[in-house]
């Protein structure tokens, strides 16, 4: 189909409402290239606002939905909006995409400020998501009627299409394993802004002889938006710290974005804290109470300790625990993170508070997904000590569930046992015991356990065997466990009863609904700021 020539065949001019948004073959090919990397940076943007509302805020999946089912909209929004652009479609097309880049550069700048200091994150977020998804709904009518002028409508709506569709491809893959990791939130949002710029730039110098009267003010648009972003991808490094700052009560000693989480550091005196993604794991000053009750109370039901699984714990703490028994052989550490069991090995304070655990030759580390491993692996272990984040998403919601247990179950030897922590049972009591209920759907002797650790309050862990839970072993000697106090940890108080809760399955994941409605309601009877969720 020629530049002259409709979809139904008839000969005449395409329609084109004024003459200079006629395109050459090398504008053409220009405009097509820049349909890949539009939407490529409009997907960055989008997953990137998904993102960091997760990281602030939690509840992953309703972030991401929020995020889609609103950005989705808007752009319906814009592409209706664009039906009232009638001419000077190139200049438009060059302005909006200039808003888009100035907009999505400090989209991340703009919602870390807004929840470190106001209460106005959620109203913003959706300001910002208005702005980028209507003004990228506005982008692909235009190009279309611009194309159109050299290859017909329905080529023009395939091209646009099918480069669209691919750089959505390229930004799906970019942003978890590349920009995230190594650049962050802040960077990632300025480079992308860039990005953005750098394509309206070359486009309005191709068509520069057609801007005529809207040269000057695009360029002073551009000029002042380039500005901007490269003041903030240049400070970065300095307003994520000043961010961390105001996000974190004590002064913040280090922080990375991995592939899969935020990783915070920081440390007021001797306390050391360790977050993911914002929650709490452990504070030094308390947290041998956790893994002295997640390691010796298991241990003292297990006939043999020969090999041992640790899943999650790739702070090594555990390991420290395990290492106190000499009749440990191997212990195998599936931590789906490298970035946290690299820095096991290398941040000076883990190390001195693990006492280099994990370079123990012993320990034997595997960074891969839990429930992808335990299914390939052949190895039986006398003793799993399963260290997981709490499940308030679908991705750790399922690792504790009837097929998880299912699987590890199969990873035990004759009379091996397992032990999960299994968040608080007086914050979040009904997902507490929902985990009681999937474990006896699995083993046969479940009993629940407490320990009060001062940085979370009361916290909870079950301990399960397809064996009766008899102690066989004498148990290493603790600061806070002992074989004159672990009987204590065994006695649930009255005012905790056993609740009536669903059972807690792959393909329903009520767990996920408990823990959240129980830490709302907490969140509403107490100061947040002080009773967070603690996510181990």
């Amino acid at each position: 189909m020629n530049a002259n020539e409709t979809s139904n065949g008839v000969n005449h001019k395409p329609q084109v409402n004024d003459d200079d948004n006629a395109v050459t073959g090398q504008q053409f090919a220009l405009l097509s290239a820049s349909i890949f990397i539009i939407a490529a940076c409009s997907l960055v943007y989008e997953l990137l606002i998904s993102s960091l509302s997760t990281y602030l805020l939690g509840s992953s999946v309703i972030h991401y939905s929020l995020t889609i089912g609103l950005f989705l909209f808007f752009m319906g929004v814009g592409a209706w909006l664009a039906q009232s652009v009638s001419r000077h479609l190139i200049g438009i097309f060059i302005t909006i995409e200039i808003g888009i880049g100035a907009v999505g550069g400090i989209s991340a700048l703009v919602l870390y400020a807004v929840y470190s200091w106001t209460d106005f994150y959620y109203p913003v977020m959706l300001l910002v998501t208005a702005v980028i998804g209507i003004l990228v709904g506005m982008e692909v009518p235009l190009l279309t009627r611009i194309l159109e002028s050299y290859s017909g409508l329905r080529r023009g709506i395939s091209q646009v299409l099918t480069f669209d569709y691919l750089g959505a491809l390229l930004a799906s893959l970019l942003f978890p394993f590349v920009l995230l990791p190594y650049l962050g939130h802040l960077a990632t949002a300025s480079a992308i802004g860039l990005v953005n710029l750098l394509v309206a730039v070359i486009v309005a110098w191709s068509f520069r002889a057609r801007l005529a009267g809207k040269a000057s003010a695009i360029t002073v648009f551009a000029v002042g938006s380039i500005l901007l972003i490269v003041t903030i991808l240049l400070s970065s490094g300095t307003l994520a710290r000043v961010f961390d700052s105001a996000l974190y009560e004590d002064p913040v000693v280090y922080t990375s974005q991995s592939r899969y989480q935020k990783i915070v550091m920081t440390r007021r005196g001797d306390d050391l804290r360790f977050y993911l993604d914002g929650n709490l794991q452990f504070s030094s000053l308390d947290e041998y109470r956790y893994h002295e009750t997640l390691v010796h109370l298991p241990a003292l039901f297990s006939r043999r300790l020969d090999n041992v699984l640790v899943i999650g714990g790739g702070d090594g703490l555990a390991v420290r625990e395990l290492l106190k028994y000499p009749d440990i052989k191997t212990i195998t550490v599936v931590d789906l993170d490298d970035a946290i069991t690299n820095l096991a090995t290398t941040h000076q304070g883990l190390m001195t508070l693990s006492h280099n655990a994990m370079t123990d030759a012993r320990v034997k580390v595997v960074n891969t997904d839990a429930w992808a491993w335990l299914s390939q692996s052949a190895d039986l272990f006398e003793l799993a000590i399963v260290d997981l984040p709490d499940p308030e998403s679908e991705d750790t919601a399922k690792l504790y569930s009837v097929a998880f247990y299912q699987r590890l179950s199969r990873r035990l030897s004759a009379g091996g046992v397992m032990m999960t922590q299994a968040t608080s049972p007086w914050f979040a009591r009904r997902a507490f015991w929902s985990i009681g209920a999937t474990i006896e759907e699995v083993f046969t002797h479940v009993e629940p356990a407490t320990a009060y650790i001062p940085s979370f309050g009361l916290w909870g862990f079950f301990v399960a065997s397809q064996a009766p839970l008899t102690p066989v072993r004498s148990m290493a000697q603790g600061r806070y466990i002992s074989m004159d106090t672990w009987q204590n940890l065994l006695q649930l108080p009255p005012d905790l009863p056993r609740l009536d809760v669903q059972v807690n399955r792959a393909e329903s994941l009520p767990l996920m609904r408990y823990y959240r409605e129980g830490w709302d309601s907490m969140h509403q009877a107490f100061d947040p700021a002080v009773n967070t969720p603690a996510n181990h």
